[in-house]
C-alpha cells in the first residue's frame, strides 16, 4: 500500500454519490469513526444500511467510533471548564491508541478511508484528532471532498488560510 489513509464525510450526499466517491478513490475498507453512528441527513449512513450499501460496492465496513470517535463516553476526555472534547487527553487513552494501531495495521493490507459526518475535514475530529495522530506516525492523509477532488493536507491548509496553491510549501 502507499502509506496513505483517506478521509471522507458522508455529509448529505446521495448514496450513489457517496459510493462513487469511495470507488473512484479505490477504497477497500471504510472505517466509521462517528461516536454516534446515526445521521439525520443521510439515512443510508446508519450502520445497517451503510454496511449493505458498501458490501454491494465491494467495500468492507468497520466501526471504530467507540475508540476513535470525537465524543467518547469517558468524562476524562472533556475539559472540565468548557465541557468540550480534549483531543490531547483522548490521544493518550489506551483505547484510542488501540484504535490507531488497528488503522496502522490495516493500512499494510488495505486502502482505508476514515469516515465521519462533515464534508469539510478542516474542523472535523477525523482530521484534527485522528489524522493528527496518524501524521505523527508518518502516514499521509488524503481527504476525499464532495466534488470528488482528493485534497492533500497542504492543499487543505492553504485553502483554509487563503494561500494560493503555488505560493508557499509547508514542511509536512
Amino acid at each position: 500500500m502507499d502509506n496513505a489513509i483517506y478521509t471522507i464525510g458522508h455529509s448529505n450526499h446521495l448514496p450513489d454519490t457517496f459510493i462513487r466517491l469511495l470507488t473512484e478513490a479505490k477504497i477497500e475498507v471504510l472505517v466509521d469513526v462517528r461516536s454516534n453512528p446515526i445521521s439525520p441527513w443521510a439515512s443510508y449512513a446508519n450502520p445497517h444500511d451503510l454496511k449493505r450499501l458498501l458490501k454491494a460496492a465491494g467495500i468492507q465496513y468497520l466501526y471504530l467510533g467507540d475508540v476513535l470517535g470525537g465524543r467518547p463516553s469517558d468524562p476524562d476526555c472533556y475539559n472540565a471548564q468548557t465541557g468540550k472534547a480534549d483531543y490531547r487527553s483522548m490521544q493518550d487513552k489506551e483505547s484510542f491508541q488501540r484504535g490507531l494501531s488497528r488503522l496502522l495495521k490495516g493500512l499494510k493490507k488495505y486502502r482505508i478511508c476514515v469516515m465521519c459526518a462533515e464534508e469539510d475535514p478542516s474542523s472535523c475530529h477525523r482530521n484534527l484528532l485522528i489524522s493528527g495522530s496518524l501524521r505523527r506516525e508518518g502516514v499521509k492523509i488524503l481527504h476525499i471532498r464532495g466534488t470528488g477532488q482528493i485534497q492533500t493536507d497542504e492543499e487543505l491548509w492553504k485553502d483554509k488560510a487563503g494561500v494560493g496553491v503555488n505560493q508557499i510549501s509547508l514542511p509536512m
